[in-house]
């Protein structure tokens, strides 16, 4: 199995839903050094990880900058609680960081089936691209990122969104001070659609970005109860 590179390029973005289990609350922070410490051993003997299981790599690498999961179409109506797909097939995104905790350009990708480490590698941080699962294609692949920021509903009240539309996705990046979202969603069958949902602070509505080619099409703030049904409409036909 060729291992799936994540979208580096679109990492800007990603958001989990207000109610749904945060990997923050089960993963106790290991020291940086420790972390950095294994990553290059891994890189050195990537035998170091291999067929280890989802929580021996928490435990010795600490907490993901990102987690992309692969699921089938079928399987969107689970995706507010995206944990009970840990032990399915998913990749785990490190980026490697300088002696004066400085980025230095390269990350290592963790990719993990059945809840067994399967293959390792080493990529450019900024250049990595995703390339086709090689299963069916009713695969969606979901990025989760661990930052949790969100977005002051006056700010996006306060943007002039339609104004926006058709345009390239990185005005309105602009616009929100390039804050991460938590969660993205990117259909793997068409390659070219995807979703893009931010948290509102204080409120129980999400700020949600409907893109084709990096374009934004459409952006809605709605209920988080309905994300889901977005999702359906816009990704799965």
């Amino acid at each position: 199995m060729n291992f799936k590179k994540l979208l580096v390029s679109l990492i800007l973005f990603s958001i989990f839903i207000t109610g749904c289990s945060d990997i923050n609350k089960n993963i106790e922070t290991i020291d940086k050094a420790k972390q950095q410490q294994t990553m290059t051993k891994v890189q050195n003997d990537v035998n170091e990880i291999m067929n280890k299981d989802y929580n021996y790599v928490l435990d010795n690498m600490g907490e993901p900058y990102s987690i992309t999961y692969w699921i089938d179409k079928d399987s969107i109506d689970k995706i507010g609680n995206l944990e009970e797909f840990n032990k399915g097939h998913i990749a785990m995104t490190y980026p490697k960081y300088t002696s004066d905790n400085k980025l230095d350009g390269s990350a290592l990708y963790i990719e993990l089936n059945k809840d067994k480490v399967i293959e390792v590698q080493t990529f450019d941080f900024k250049s990595c691209n995703l390339t086709e699962d090689d299963r069916e294609n009713n695969i969606l692949a979901i990025d989760k990122y661990s930052e949790n920021i969100e977005l002051e509903l006056d700010l996006i009240e306060n943007i002039n969104l339609s104004s926006l539309k058709n345009k390239n996705v990185s005005y309105l990046y602009e616009k929100i001070n390039n804050i991460n979202p938590r969660l993205a969603i990117y259909d793997m069958v068409g390659k070219t659609k995807s979703i893009e949902i931010y948290t509102l602070k204080n409120s129980n509505k999400i700020l949600v970005l409907f893109l084709d080619n990096e374009i934004l099409k459409e952006t809605k703030i709605i209920d988080e109860n309905f994300m889901v049904n977005e999702v359906k409409s816009y990704l799965i036909k």
